[in-house]
Formats: C-alpha cells, sequence, structure tokens
C-alpha cells in the first residue's frame, strides 16, 4: 500500500529525474512544456469537472454559475500555478519517462506497453498528490464562498489543519492507481496505434499524431475513470479515505457513481491529449529527441 512515507521518496525521485542533464531529463522537460501550454488552454474543463464530481451540479449549470460570478478570468484562472507545477512534475514524468521505461523493458508488447504506462503513471502519482490536492480544493471553491485565497494558502490550510505535511498525500492510493490506469492506457494506446498505422503504411507526422491521441484520450479516460472519482472526492476533502469514499460512493450512487462525470472529463480530456500529445511530439522534434 501507499503510505507518506513512500509518497515523500517517490516524489524526492521523481523531482531528480526531472532535472537531471540527461536525455530522461531532456524528455521530461519537453513533455512537461508542451503540457504546461495545454493544460492552461483546457484550464476551464478540469475546473468544471471537479465541480461536477463534487456537487450535485452538471457541467452547463456549473459553467454559467462561474461565468455569471467572474466571467471568463474565473473559468480560467483558478489553480493555474498548482497546473503549470503539474504539468513539468507530473505530466512531464509521466509521458516523458516513457520511452526510457518502455526500453528498459526490453520488448514491444501491448502488455509491456501497459506496464511502462503504469510505471511511469505511479512514479508521478507521488509527486500529483499533493498539487493535485491543492488544485482540486481552488477548482471546488470556484462559484462558491472562498475558503483560499491563492495556490499557497490552500496548502498552508491543509497541513496547519489537516494534520501536517502528510495530509497533502492524502488519496494516495486513488491518486497512484488513477495516475497508472491513465498512463497506461492512454500511452499504450498511443504507441500501440501509431505502431499499426505506420505497419499500414502511414507515415509519421501530425495526422498521425493527431488522429493516435483523439483515441488515445478517450481510452485513457475510460480506464481511469473511478479511480479518477475517487480521487477527486477524497483530495476534495468529503471523505477520510479511498475506501470510506467507495464504500459511499456505491452504498448512495451505485456502480454508476465511479463514472460520475464521464462526460466532462472526456469533453476535457481528448481535447488535451489531442493537442498535447502532437505537441510534446513537435517539441521533442525541435530538441533533437526524435517521435516517441
Amino acid at each position: 500500500t501507499w503510505s507518506t512515507g513512500s509518497g515523500v521518496r517517490c516524489a524526492l525521485q521523481g523531482l531528480k529525474i526531472l532535472f537531471m542533464p540527461t536525455r530522461p531529463g531532456a524528455e521530461v522537460l519537453a513533455s512537461g512544456l508542451g503540457a504546461a501550454v495545454t493544460d492552461t488552454l483546457f484550464n476551464p474543463l478540469e475546473m468544471l469537472k471537479v465541480r461536477v464530481q463534487t456537487s450535485e451540479t452538471t457541467a452547463p449549470s456549473a459553467a454559467r454559475a462561474v461565468y455569471a460570478k467572474g466571467g471568463l478570468w474565473l473559468l480560467w484562472s483558478p489553480g493555474l500555478q498548482a497546473t503549470w507545477v503539474r504539468s513539468f512534475c507530473v505530466t512531464g514524468l509521466r509521458v516523458g519517462l516513457y520511452p526510457t521505461v518502455k526500453a528498459l523493458v526490453g520488448a514491444d508488447s501491448l502488455g509491456q506497453k501497459l506496464a511502462a504506462g503504469a510505471a511511469t503513471g505511479a512514479l508521478s502519482s507521488a509527486l500529483a498528490n499533493p498539487i493535485d490536492m491543492v488544485r482540486t480544493r481552488l477548482h471546488a471553491q470556484v462559484g462558491l464562498p472562498t475558503r483560499y485565497a491563492s495556490t499557497a494558502a490552500a496548502a498552508l490550510s491543509i497541513v496547519r489543519g489537516e494534520g501536517g505535511v502528510g495530509s497533502l498525500w492524502r488519496g494516495l492510493g486513488a491518486t497512484a492507481a488513477r495516475q497508472a490506469l491513465l498512463s497506461s492506457g492512454q500511452l499504450a494506446s498511443y504507441d500501440g496505434l501509431k505502431q499499426a498505422a505506420r505497419g499500414a503504411g502511414a507515415t509519421e507526422g501530425t495526422p498521425l499524431h493527431v488522429c493516435c491521441a483523439a483515441a488515445s484520450g478517450f481510452i485513457g479516460q475510460l480506464f481511469c475513470m473511478p479511480a479518477d472519482v475517487l480521487k477527486v472526492k477524497v483530495l476534495s476533502g468529503d471523505h477520510g479515505s479511498v475506501s470510506a469514499c467507495l464504500r459511499h460512493t456505491l452504498q448512495h450512487e451505485g456502480a454508476a457513481g465511479l463514472y460520475r462525470g464521464f462526460l466532462p472529463a472526456v469533453v476535457r480530456q481528448c481535447p488535451v491529449i489531442l493537442v498535447q500529445m502532437p505537441l510534446i511530439e513537435q517539441i521533442r522534434c525541435v530538441a533533437g529527441l526524435g517521435h516517441i
């Protein structure tokens, strides 16, 4: 099981890799840059997804309420600093280390692609948890009475009021599961679809990247949605543990509750991956790293 200690150790290892002056380090930075640009564009959809998963509202209703209170700026700005940090430290590791881990695994079967994606996702989850907790709290309060004035204020409030620094890793099991499932489903399907298309005569390039990215975004979200719902509920502070959250969700909403907010999640995930993966591919080429 994931503990606070193991989460901190993995987070430190992830930071060490992030700043390594090596090819893996360069791949992580290239992926993080592509993710930062993309996540900035789609931050409103992430915020709306969190609002739907943590309240009895719908995405259109939440969007109208937020827009009425603060206009486009309030739709875009919540949690943006945490989003940028997450892009480099989390998506950067998840996508950037995939080629290296896949090479270490050796062969190139679907199972090994899934294993490589799950491994990079699990590693990035240790960094993802504190960032996601802060970002989730900021997104969940949009349109409601403000509890946290800034990203730093949210982090300090959690540490001071919920049990110290270790509280930032509450729900790590759900975050690790979500990251591993998303990463394995999305990266393995993207890699596998590209490989199959090239074998059928397609050429490496942006049209191929866009098509494979769109399909992989849907597959990745389908893989990780139950863990995503549990993660958001636990990190929002409404449930004490992942197991308690799972029991409460199944008792009150049934199995369908684990896919609550699937439509806004897919609407957010597919465009993000559709833009993110081709952009990362282009940044890798400019940096001399080649295609994934």
